[in-house]
């Protein structure tokens, strides 16, 4: 494990010295600054604050009056417009995953020293796009009841016209396309299974900041009809820690008092089911020894370098009960004398060392046999082979005719519902390497068992 995350490591800081323009994921931020009579203003100073992390984000509106940020971390913003002979601008606003915020000061005349602070929200009606989708944020993800910890089983419950794929390959499909339908785009980066479609490396979700399921109209730089766009959680300036533990066993509880029995009145063992889900999480800012550079025993990373490290576990033991038909205790001892089919006629059984031919009075020869005395065959003529397959063959445990229908039922493992051993672990760096520059996000998702390879580096610069 440690040699795998070490590695984790390595790829993840490579990552990061390999920085390529691509978009970062989340979102946007863009508007318009007017006076109160509608007229565009051109020149005013835009300064954007992400406040979890305080990273800043300074422009200048056009002559048209329009400003527009490259693709920012989701969360907390306050934007501040001034402009000489005006008074200043505030408002607080949050960035989704996938959506475009849309803020447009309006500066009235006044000292600059004067502020106007809007505390209106932003409309849930967006005007900018026609998109159809649903988001989820870190909140209403960890308050969703859900079996398990499943991204896709969590869309299905929540998202209209959605369904879950439950077979190898995993994913979700919407209004009965088939499940390579949909892409998967985590912190900017492709996450789709390349080989039969559906979901790649799905992180768990303690690791998920939001997500973003468009079901309809995606946007043209998605490549297929249906997207699942993810964004990470990030570090910030405050040290955060999480952890969670849920245990489900039938060993004890409700599940320990049910009465469950055959038609004989005989106590039924129920199946197994034993489901431990555990993990959490740490984020905050770097801080590591910096020998002395700078004249600086520590590497302070507040405002600049952050870091997110989230591991999660699902260890799941279960069975199923399955029906069979096997012979009784008597059938074992070559008794046959209560073999009936389902309308009450007897079956008799012949035996196959007395076949003869037999003339009949039309001179047509027949093949014709004994029947077995009162349907029993003696046990020297069952086999070595036939014996030992009943000797391994559990016993019924209903009075039922097995001719008829099942008599065994019993907890077995299933395929169906197999066991379960997930541990995905999800480790993001963000750093901004200079005023000028947007935050550089590298993520690495993999398993403990075995590691698994995730997503690239994606950078964005304002320009």
């Amino acid at each position: 494990m440690v040699s795998k995350f070490a590695l984790a490591v390595a790829l993840l800081l490579i990552s990061l010295r390999s920085l390529s323009a691509q978009s970062s994921g989340g979102g946007s931020i863009q508007g318009t600054v007017k006076d109160p009579t509608d007229a565009v203003i051109a020149g005013a100073k835009i300064r954007i604050v992400h406040l979890p992390t305080n990273r800043t984000i300074n422009s200048v509106s056009n002559a048209e009056g329009f400003f527009a940020t490259p693709p920012v971390s989701i969360g907390p913003y306050k934007i501040r417009v001034e402009l000489t002979g005006m008074k200043a601008f505030e408002e607080e606003f949050t960035v989704e995953t996938g959506r475009t915020a849309v803020i447009n000061p309006v500066l009235t005349p006044g000292q600059v020293t004067e502020t106007v602070v809007v505390t209106g929200s932003i409309p849930l009606v967006t005007t900018t796009d026609a998109t159809d989708a649903s988001t989820l944020d870190s909140q209403r993800i960890k308050e969703i009841p859900i079996n398990g910890r499943n991204l896709n089983t969590l869309l299905e419950n929540v998202t209209p016209g959605v369904e879950s794929i439950n077979d190898v390959n995993g994913g979700i499909r919407v209004s009965g396309l088939m499940s390579y339908s949909t892409d998967y785009v985590q912190d900017g980066a492709s996450a789709n299974n390349r080989e039969f479609g559906g979901s790649a490396n799905i992180q768990g979700l303690e690791s998920i900041g939001e997500v973003r399921v468009e079901t309809s109209t995606s946007s043209a730089k998605y490549t297929r009809p249906t997207s699942v766009i993810v964004s990470t959680k990030s570090g910030t300036n405050k040290l955060s820690l999480a952890i969670y533990e849920t245990h489900r066993n039938n060993a004890f509880g409700v599940a320990r008092a049910r009465q469950d029995v055959f038609l004989d009145g005989s106590p039924y063992k129920t199946p197994k089911l034993i489901r431990n889900e555990f993990g959490g999480s740490i984020g905050g800012p770097v801080i590591l020894p910096s020998l002395g550079l700078n004249g600086e025993r520590l590497y302070n990373g507040r405002n600049r370098t952050f870091f997110f490290f989230s591991r999660e576990g699902t260890e799941l033991v279960q069975g199923i009960t399955r029906e069979f038909r096997v012979p009784t205790a008597a059938m074992r001892e070559g008794d046959f004398s209560q073999l009936f089919d389902a309308a009450g006629r007897r079956l008799d059984l012949y035996d196959p060392l007395t076949t003869r031919q037999e003339e009949q009075a039309n001179g047509r020869l027949i093949s014709v046999r004994d029947r077995f005395n009162n349907n029993q065959i003696p046990m020297n003529r069952m086999s070595a082979f036939t014996k030992r397959i009943l000797a391994i063959t559990p016993l019924p445990t209903d009075i039922i005719n097995p001719n008829v229908g099942n008599n065994l039922k019993m907890a077995v493992p299933t395929n169906g519902f197999p066991n379960l051993s997930d541990n995905p672990a999800t480790l993001r760096v963000d750093h901004r390497f200079s005023e000028k520059s947007m935050a550089a996000t590298a993520t690495q998702t993999f398993w403990a068992q075995p590691l698994t390879m995730a997503h690239p580096l994606s950078i964005a610069k304002q320009t």
